[in-house]
């Protein structure tokens, strides 16, 4: 999406190739309309009509327009219809509503939602007579996204009713091949309101439907026709939304035991809490199914099911866990163990841990141990694996402020240039709102380190200059 200075630039760009108006001039101007997006054209409608003390309108005063407007071509009109001038998008507005093609459509509907009826009123008027199958899908496209202003829910409405009486009451099914989500997402919620689909057609659809939106828009409304047929098949589906729809609208007594503990392992945690609820409303125990599947099996899931209900381990379950080959399960195990199990010196060997989620985590874990210390991570800062000097930096910035200090300072040099980039906006949210209120002095070996390293920094002379200050350096 263009930025504001890029509309802006883009509005002055399209005003002086306006000013030109020769054949070069117009063939530019239709190539840079044909490409905008929606949400590029709804800013260049925005900031056309801004300006302030301090900047004019980008498109210049309605003087340079008068001999423009209806009298060269209807690529011009396009432009005016965005000028600040009210009179001047009215002139604009009447000149497109005789003239044809799919940009001066999408002009029509952009105006059709204007706060000046004179303007908005001629524009929807013109815009009812687009209904051509080619201009169908960019005109709904912007007015499906202008819906929500003032007059837009008028304009759509107006728009559907007249899809509806000169293409017929199947107009729909014509929207489902669009090119845009939005439109096909509207089309299919208008085929369902209509009764359009039925069982068959709805399992169709949901088995090629790549649209997640859609998928459950499907599913919903499946559910709802026939809720026998497509619970048996949307409990197991591919696709979660299919089985948190069949969990969540299916009546209780559609659920056997076993449908629910294999959903209650499923990959995904909405659809195991979906399942939870429905074990739970059958009069039965997740924890206790969680606990026995992972003594039968060492299930990473079941493990993380433990969790998910509140569990924890003991402290031999807990080292076993650590040791498995599944870095989900020491991810988990690590969540699951008892607190007086986290030993100081077990956290400093799962940062070397090849996953960069347990790292993550125990990193976490050490920035709150009572007795952890600067140099206690210096292995891990000093290692090869990113993930691990980042666990390094992680606990060194959760120290004291000066720690913090020289923490940034140092991943500032990281050849990982997200790492640098991390603990350098780390060190100026220090700077902005931590330094004037950090009242505690460094300690030598601190304000030694810190004035090393503030030495190759890449930083601006000022900010050096403040550090330095605050530091005492």
């Amino acid at each position: 999406m263009l930025s504001s200075r890029e509309a802006d630039d883009e509005l002055r760009r399209l005003r002086a190739l306006c000013q030109r108006s020769d054949a070069g001039a117009l063939d530019e101007i239709k190539s840079r309309l044909g490409v905008l997006s929606v949400a590029d054209l709804l800013r260049l409608d925005e900031r056309a009509r801004f300006g302030t003390w301090r900047q004019s309108d980008p498109l210049g005063g309605t003087a340079e327009w008068a001999t423009l407007v209806g009298r060269r071509d209807s690529l011009i009109d396009c432009i005016a219809s965005m000028h600040a001038d009210g009179f001047l998008r009215e002139r604009a507005v009447r000149a497109l509503a005789v003239a044809e093609g799919e940009i001066v459509a999408r002009f029509l509907a952009l105006r059709s939602v204007d706060h000046v009826g004179q303007v908005r009123d001629p524009a929807l008027s013109a815009l009812l007579t687009r209904t051509d199958p080619a201009e169908v899908e960019r005109v709904l496209e912007l007015v499906l996204r202008v819906r929500t202003r003032t007059h837009g829910a008028v304009a759509l409405t107006s728009y559907v009713e007249k899809l509806d009486a000169s293409r017929g009451p199947e107009y729909p099914r014509d929207l489902l091949t669009a090119d845009t989500a939005l439109v096909r997402r509207f089309g299919l919620e208008a085929a369902m309101a209509r009764g359009m689909f039925d069982s068959g057609e709805l399992e169709e659809r949901l088995a090629t439907e790549q649209d997640q939106w859609s998928r459950r828009l499907l599913a919903e409304h499946w559910m709802l026709l026939d809720p026998t047929k497509a619970k048996a098949k949307l409990l197991h589906s591919k696709y979660v939304e299919g089985r948190l729809i069949a969990l969540q609208s299916s009546a209780d007594d559609q659920f056997d035991r076993s449908d629910l503990e294999r959903r209650m392992l499923d990959r995904s945690s909405r659809v195991r809490a979906a399942a939870r609820w429905r074990y739970r409303r059958a009069g039965h125990d997740p924890a206790a199914y969680y606990r026995a599947q992972w003594e039968a099996g060492d299930d990473a899931i079941a493990l993380a099911g433990l969790q998910e209900t509140g569990q924890v381990l003991t402290e031999t379950e807990a080292f076993e866990a650590l040791s498995s080959e599944d870095p989900r399960t020491r991810l988990a195990a690590l969540y699951l163990s008892p607190k007086e199990s986290r030993s100081k010196g077990l956290l400093l060997r799962l940062l070397s841990d090849p996953s960069r989620a347990v790292v993550k985590h125990a990193a976490q874990l050490l920035a709150a141990y009572p007795s952890i210390r600067y140099d206690d991570v210096a292995g891990a800062a000093a290692s090869e694996s990113p993930s691990q000097r980042r666990a390094a930096w992680l606990v060194r910035r959760e120290l004291d402020d000066w720690d913090r200090v020289r923490g940034d300072l140092e991943a500032m040099r990281d050849p990982e240039a997200e790492l640098a980039g991390e603990a350098e906006r780390d060190l100026m949210t220090w700077l902005e709102r931590r330094a004037a209120i950090t009242y505690k002095l460094p300690l030598p070996s601190q304000r030694e380190a810190i004035q090393s390293l503030l030495g190759g920094a890449e930083l601006s002379l000022d900010a050096v200059a403040r550090i330095a200050f605050h530091a005492g350096v």
